[in-house]
């Protein structure tokens, strides 16, 4: 079997991953385990976490469920969901032999059934109440008391066992992180294992994380006039705006490639309605251009239905191989980069149109044309095939 770091590096490009809920179209039918199974082995990588996810009644990819009613006190997974969770893993393997598995282990908070009630690892405020934490899930989450060092100690525990089960490659933290967490985690799990946290384009974040963690999850809504909808989604929810900029995406995704821990495995998500395909392109291309990184186009977290639902694209069918060359910034302010089987441009938002000129006949990925000269629109992008 590959090692990470070679999966990591074999895989070729477009490269998608599914954070927690994959693929939600017709065309995907995931009834059966091997349907689920397909549909997730189209993506280069991919996180799971039991509590949320079977609390939303969705099923888990691999399967592994923590052995103990409150999961925060678990010590091992269920016999049942190892042997299935293995054969899992050994399946989606067969089918994208480059494929990376991380686990979320709950740090920030949880639904009452994660702890008993009268645990000290929850957050109380002065009158002893405990304090609410996200309210955006199936049930009230609730604040865990992350600064209480036997908890940071159980985490990072957690973590272990999750890696030394065999089914995932390393671990993933969600809301933005905490450093003593991250640092325990570490010392833990030992280097070779993996971890992503989901510090979005925080460079901050990523500097006090730097000698820790193997990249960021770019979790990102960029608000432009082109995706109204979705703003006005986003603004009238009582959801964290996470209003991003495309500006601050780009510069983050840089800073991630150049200063985090190798392996790096920077996952850029942009949240956009569905059918706002140059939004889609715009955040593949600028993946392509400016990282070696996993790419996903989905639904906004304020939609009603689990967050992280997306469609599959064709434009992410692109067999481009691998990056040649680092990317170039050209003098009408698009990006290039060269691949194996073809070029991708990606301009930025705000930008003028570009015209792209090739010596021979390229295919153009997003609506098949062939030609030599061709327009890219701001806020778009695309790759450009060789024949």
């Amino acid at each position: 079997m590959k090692s990470v770091k070679a999966r990591i590096e074999s895989r070729n490009y477009p490269s998608l991953f599914q954070a927690w809920y994959g693929i939600d179209m017709p065309e995907y039918p995931q009834t059966t385990n091997e349907q689920r199974l397909q549909a997730a082995a189209k993506h280069d990588l991919l996180w799971e976490e039991p509590l949320s996810q079977l609390g939303e009644n969705v099923d888990l990819t691999l399967g592994l469920v923590w052995d103990h009613d409150n999961h925060g006190l678990a010590t091992n997974f269920t016999a049942e969901s190892l042997s299935h969770a293995l054969e899992n893993r050994k399946r989606m393997l067969e089918l994208n032999p480059n494929m990376v598995f991380l686990f979320e282990v709950r740090w920030r908070d949880a639904p009452m059934s994660f702890l008993p009630g009268n645990s000290d690892w929850w957050l109380r405020n002065e009158d002893d109440e405990i304090v609410k934490g996200w309210l955006g899930g199936w049930e009230p989450f609730f604040m865990l008391n992350y600064n209480n060092e036997e908890f940071q100690d159980n985490v990072a525990r957690q973590c272990k066992i999750a890696i030394e089960s065999g089914v995932y490659d390393g671990v993933m933290f969600d809301w933005s992180g905490n450093l003593e967490i991250i640092k325990k985690t570490r010392k833990t799990i030992g280097d070779s294992a993996l971890i992503i946290v989901n510090i979005h384009d925080d460079i901050h974040d990523g500097m006090e994380f730097q000698p820790y963690i193997n990249g960021s999850f770019m979790e990102l809504n960029p608000i432009d006039t082109l995706s109204l909808a979705v703003e006005e989604l986003v603004l009238n929810s009582q959801e964290d705006v996470n209003a991003r900029t495309w500006d601050n995406i780009r510069d983050a995704l840089v800073w991630f490639e150049e200063n985090l821990q190798e392996p790096k495995i920077n996952c850029c998500e942009v949240w956009g309605n569905r059918d706002d395909l140059s939004r889609m392109r715009a955040l593949t291309t600028l993946t392509l251009t400016h990282s070696d990184g996993y790419a996903l186009y989905a639904d906004p977290n304020p939609l009603k239905t689990p967050d992280h639902y997306h469609d599959w694209y064709s434009f992410w069918d692109a067999d481009l191989g691998k990056p040649i060359a680092k990317r170039v910034k050209r003098e009408d302010g698009a990006t290039l980069r060269e691949f194996d089987n073809g070029t991708v441009i990606y301009n930025h938002y705000g930008n003028d149109s570009v015209e792209v000129t090739f010596n021979e006949t390229r295919i153009r990925v997003s609506d098949g044309s062939v030609g030599k000269t061709f327009s890219v629109g701001g806020r778009d992008g695309d790759i450009f095939m060789k024949k």
